[in-house]
């Protein structure tokens, strides 16, 4: 579901500026980013056990729609960079992929990650969430006093993000590719 949600964005994102008369993409991504963290807080929801933990996601899909909306529309304003819904996001999503990482490496259970979709899914979200909370909290920052290398900045996200949809994808198809007979 992320990736159909990402992948729409991305063309709404890069074509649609025009046909929504934007002058900026950041409109299309600060909507982006209330679904991405939405979605990750329903797939952790699924995959972790822990009554109370499936509680703190039911708490933190409220907190951050409301903490989205206060900070998109008196904070910073739709067409500006978000970077205190990123930090919440990604904050709530290595927690929550630390929590999925002890609960399976301390389990009584063998777990073969080479056919584990759940785990490479985790470990695309924490990589991606451990870079980009760095790059996120000095975007604005650099944006306003040097915004010849806010682009560089960018560039870096796009790449961070481009690994973390690869691993998601050979998450979809590691099952499929460890599948092997034995004669």
């Amino acid at each position: 579901m992320l990736i159909g949600i990402a992948f729409l964005t991305e063309i709404l994102a890069k074509f649609g500026l025009n046909i929504l008369h934007l002058h900026s993409n950041y409109p299309v991504y600060s909507v982006y980013l209330l679904a991405q963290y939405l979605v990750y807080a329903l797939y952790f929801k699924r995959i972790l056990e822990a009554a109370w933990l499936r509680n703190i996601i039911n708490v933190f899909m409220v907190v951050l729609g409301i903490a989205w909306l206060f900070t998109t529309f008196f904070v910073f304003g739709v067409s500006v960079w978000n970077s205190y819904i990123i930090f919440l996001g990604d904050l709530f999503a290595i927690v929550m992929c630390c929590f999925y990482f002890y609960s399976i490496f301390s389990s009584d259970k063998l777990l073969d990650f080479r056919k584990s979709p759940e785990f490479w899914t985790a470990a695309g979200i924490f990589i991606y969430s451990c870079c980009e909370v760095p790059i996120a909290g000095v975007l604005n920052f650099m944006d306003i006093n040097y915004p010849a290398l806010t682009m560089d900045l960018e560039i870096v996200l796009q790449m961070l993000n481009i690994l973390m949809y690869i691993i998601f994808i050979y998450a979809y198809v590691c099952p499929l590719l460890t599948n092997t007979t034995k004669s």
